[in-house]
């Protein structure tokens, strides 16, 4: 071992994060909880380029440490150049969806991305060249592992094949299983200040997210208003008038108000809704001090113009405008209820309203909180897969203009479709929902997987450029880049799964399906691209 090896890449990763959070600070990016986690994320990134190199250069070491540097270096541009900028890609692809902590995520780690490439090409040999590094050994004989797993790879090729199509038969089921709802005190241990406060808030205070309805009048009504303004000429002046007289609109009768208290009763009814106010609760209250006995329009009439401005403005106004047009509902979701789905909540309540209460659908809007959560939920799952689709468009360019091959294009894009096929389709089967993190695993594990394949490929068409056959390219490059992949999978996994021990379950997720994601594209990359490699004669 060579303990400048291990000590340089954790310092190259450290510049490269310092100098990345100093830009953000000075474009002035603000950190949210998606994107909490990118210094880490950066630094396990940087790594794993280091890693390469690092490999590449105990495998070039010459008697001359300057040229042996120098060498390796140059050999190595072009893979990690291409590299660096599709896991840029990978990220950037976040941007196109509609959640702006995830474009913003997005953003942040491509431009660290940039400055993880600028760094490791200059921080890294100035560094290694000054210091005179020694001869470095493998303290892991890792080479025998990558020996079976090229003698089992090179022996089971139809086994092999069949399956991963079978796995990929499996993962496509669980993708048509995927969700996006999820209860936000799911979030957080129950040991926690904030999951005990919520359901605090939810058994004591009626409840967490606000969802409000507003209601119209009738289209019908206004049509009429217009109508009968054409003669107010005539009949402007009410003789009989007074001036601190009040008309009642739509909703200030008893008939209406009866409707809106129906409908008020109705949320009331349902589990997933606690505490509702309208209208329709003063009315209740002065129902039960007038004996319970039902008002009449003269008293409901009397009961607004009795109480004073301030209380007026305050609790009428809040439910009910002055020309009693348009009504509100208020009314709070119980985020800790075990049948809450936001979505088939709002549904169920905008279909009551429309086939129970004969409203029209351009009577009414649903809105609140709630409902903006249940929306950027909705838009999770469609800005995943244009993000994805992308992140393939551009690896499959970039492999193109590397190789120069359609059909290394189509070898090369297989293990970063199988990789991500994994990943959403684990969280289909195991049913958990995607949330503002799960989100980000698909495309980044992409972005790191098309590293090691990338890294792979170059190597292999390089030793056959040599003179040699596909099995014996296929041998070295297990030995040599296979060497590379395995520390850098293994030290990005163990360095993601850290965030397990966080007690915010989407930070917890997305340490454990990202590390999962690498591990499967070391087997991946070692499995299933060479096979296609050798049987499609890429090369040729």
């Amino acid at each position: 071992g060579n303990i400048w090896l291990v000590t340089l890449p954790i310092m190259n990763a450290f510049v490269t994060s310092f100098c990345t959070a100093g830009f953000l600070g000075f474009m002035n990016w603000k950190i949210s909880v998606v994107s909490s986690n990118f210094v880490a994320l950066l630094l396990i990134l940087t790594i794993s380029l280091t890693v390469h190199i690092s490999v590449r250069l105990i495998d070039n070491k010459r008697s001359n440490n300057y040229k042996s540097i120098k060498s390796a270096f140059q050999i190595m541009f072009m893979p990690c150049l291409f590299a660096a900028l599709t896991t840029a890609v990978a990220f950037l692809s976040l941007t196109l969806g509609d959640l702006k902590p995830v474009i913003e995520f997005g953003k942040m780690m491509a431009v660290g991305m940039i400055f993880a490439l600028f760094f490791t090409f200059t921080f890294l040999p100035a560094a290694l060249i000054s210091l005179n590094t020694d001869q470095s050994v493998d303290f892991i004989n890792i080479k025998q592992v990558l020996r079976k797993i090229y003698n089992f790879t090179n022996m089971h090729h139809f086994g092999l094949l069949l399956s991963y199509l079978t796995i990929f038969s499996i993962l496509i089921f669980g993708m048509s299983k995927l969700e996006v709802e999820n209860r936000f005190i799911d979030y957080f241990d129950e040991s926690t200040e904030i999951y005990q406060g919520m359901v605090l808030l939810d058994n004591e205070l009626g409840g967490t997210a606000t969802l409000d309805i507003i209601i119209d009048e009738p289209s019908f009504v206004s049509e009429d208003v217009i109508f009968e303004g054409e003669d107010e000429d005539l009949f402007a002046e009410d003789l009989f008038a007074d001036d601190e007289s009040e008309a009642s609109g739509y909703w200030w009768n008893i008939y209406s108000l009866e409707k809106l208290e129906n409908i008020h009763d109705s949320l009331d009814s349902m589990p997933e809704i606690g505490k509702v106010l309208s209208v329709a609760s003063g009315v209740k209250l002065a129902r039960k001090i007038n004996d319970d006995e039902d008002l009449n329009d003269l008293e409901l009439a009397l009961l607004r113009s009795v109480l004073p401005e301030d209380i007026r403005e305050t609790l009428l106004y809040s439910y009910i405008n002055e020309d009693d047009s348009k009504i509100r509902i208020s009314t709070r979701v119980i985020e800790s209820s075990n049948s809450l789905n936001r979505k088939d909540l709002i549904n169920q309540i905008e279909d009551d309203l429309i086939n129970k209460f004969n409203l029209s659908k351009d009577q009414f809007e649903i809105t609140g909180l709630a409902v903006l959560y249940n929306n950027m939920l909705q838009s999770l799952f469609s800005s995943q897969i244009n993000s994805l689709g992308l992140v393939f468009l551009v690896i499959s360019l970039m492999l193109f203009v590397l190789f120069r091959s359609l059909k290394v294009v189509f070898i090369g894009i297989l293990p970063n479709i199988f990789v991500a096929s994994c990943v959403l389709g684990l969280l289909g089967l195991l049913k958990i929902p995607l949330d503002i993190m799960t989100i980000t695993v698909a495309s980044i594990s992409v972005g790191m997987a098309v590293d090691n394949t990338i890294h792979y490929l170059y190597r292999f068409k390089s030793e056959l450029e040599k003179g040699n056959d596909e099995k014996l390219s296929m041998k070295i490059s297990h030995l040599t880049v296979g060497r590379a992949i395995f520390y850098t999978a293994f030290t990005i996994a163990i360095g993601f799964s850290i965030l397990a021990l966080s007690n915010f379950a989407p930070t917890v997720l997305f340490g454990i399906f990202t590390a999962l994601a690498l591990l499967l594209a070391f087997i991946s990359s070692l499995t299933l691209l060479p096979i296609m490699l050798v049987r499609l004669k890429a090369f040729q």
